[in-house]
């Protein structure tokens, strides 16, 4: 005897809102008994569209969100009319779902708790009920609204979690381009790391020589005619320079490459450390015609490495003066909390733009033509040993301002 074996059954997948309709009993006799009630209550949308809008008026929570969503209440009553008109129309369908949804959207677009939600439909439910003929017209209204309120929470929801959704992908991808960028600067870094092994033995030696041989040269012209001295040391003065450039730009690239151990135990005072750098750069201040002002919180201390803390002070205020114009003003500005030691510095000049500002800590970014792009790169490393904090702002009274963070002593 041959066995039949039935044939599998594609389960029938049922839509939300087929699941609410059946859910709360909502049927084609309901249908029915709404489209008879049709021409009764339309006579009352506009009415209800002031009560309802008059509710919203005497609180102020929901008045807020409506002002905060930028929505016009001209706007809202028209669509809060056709809302009504949809609602007794029908057809109640999947049509009739996806644009009951664009509402719920609509809310979490502007914000809106879902606790108003119950109480603006509890309005509607209010001024409706009441003008239905029987009892089973009011059953049938009040199995739609009970979907209407579930749809629109629904929706709410759903859109809630996509919004968290993207949230969590953008922080997804800001994260992994964190890492590629940091990658990268390992790799700029490990590229630096072989080429100073290099650099140390195969530029500094000849450079090296080539200034030894330019101090004999210069011995020698210096014996000549005074007459004959001044054309014959201009271009030897210019090669000097140009060695002197390229050997700060080697030691930067030493420097940053394989930073020096710090020293951070003795206790320095950081108003003789600003002393020190305002009075080594006078010369340079007075020919540039700049005023420096420095404004001191009475004694600091802090812990740390008074050469290389002296370095990042002596490279901020070199960056300050060449930003300033002739005749500017440089501020310097030392305060403490409970915590720290704060030194702001603020220059007059064009300031560093705001595109820019995530970048110029980053090894060989620089705006100079003659800039290795190392100086800030370096400064920020150094106090970061410190357990400090360097960042660049905009200085209120136009201008660039850095300001260095150190923990006091």
């Amino acid at each position: 005897m041959t066995k039949l074996i039935p044939e599998m059954i594609e389960p029938v997948t049922e839509t939300l809102f087929a699941e609410l309709k059946r859910y709360v009993g909502f049927d084609a006799a309901d249908e029915a008994l709404l489209a008879a009630f049709r021409p009764t209550v339309r006579a009352h949308f506009d009415r209800i569209v002031d009560v309802f809008y008059a509710r919203i008026h005497l609180h102020d929570g929901a008045r807020a969100v409506l002002v905060r969503g930028e929505r016009v209440e001209g706007q809202l009553r028209v669509t809060l009319r056709q809302w009504l008109v949809e609602l007794f129309d029908g057809p109640w369908d999947e049509s009739y779902y996806e644009r009951r949804a664009r509402i719920g959207r609509v809310h979490v677009k502007i914000a809106m708790p879902q606790h108003y939600m119950f109480g603006a439909m509890n309005t509607l439910r209010g001024e409706l009920v009441p003008l239905c003929p029987d009892m089973r017209t009011t059953v049938a209204l009040e199995r739609l609204l009970d979907i209407e309120l579930a749809v629109m929470l629904h929706t709410y929801r759903e859109d809630m979690l996509s919004q968290a959704q993207r949230a969590e992908r953008l922080a997804v991808q800001a994260e992994k381009l964190e890492l590629a960028r940091r990658a990268q600067v390992a790799e700029k870094l490990a590229a630096v790391g072989t080429m100073t092994a290099g650099l140390s033995h195969e530029i500094r030696n000849p450079l090296n020589a080539a200034s030894l041989q330019l101090q004999v040269l210069e011995r020698r012209l210096r014996r000549l005619p005074g007459d004959v001295q001044g054309p014959a040391l201009e271009p030897l003065t210019l090669v000097r320079d140009e060695i002197r450039r390229l050997d700060h730009i080697l030691e930067d690239f030493l420097q940053f490459a394989r930073p020096i151990p710090l020293n951070a135990s003795k206790l320095l005072s950081l108003n003789g450390l600003l002393s020190k750098v305002t009075t080594f750069m006078q010369e340079q201040v007075r020919r540039k015609q700049v005023r420096v002002v420095v404004d001191t919180a009475g004694e600091l201390t802090v812990p740390g490495d008074e050469e290389r803390l002296r370095q990042v002070f002596l490279n901020l205020l070199l960056n300050a003066l060449e930003a300033t114009p002739e005749g500017g003003e440089i501020r310097i500005a030392c305060t403490q909390n409970e915590r720290h030691c704060v030194l702001t510095i603020d220059d007059t000049g064009p300031g560093v733009p705001s595109e820019l500002r995530e970048r110029i800590f980053e090894p060989f970014f620089t705006t100079r033509a003659k800039g290795s792009g190392l100086g800030l790169p370096i400064c920020h490393a150094i106090i970061t040993q410190h357990s400090g904090e360097l960042k660049v702002d905009s200085n209120p009274r136009g201008g660039a301002r850095f300001v260095v963070t150190l923990p006091k002593a």
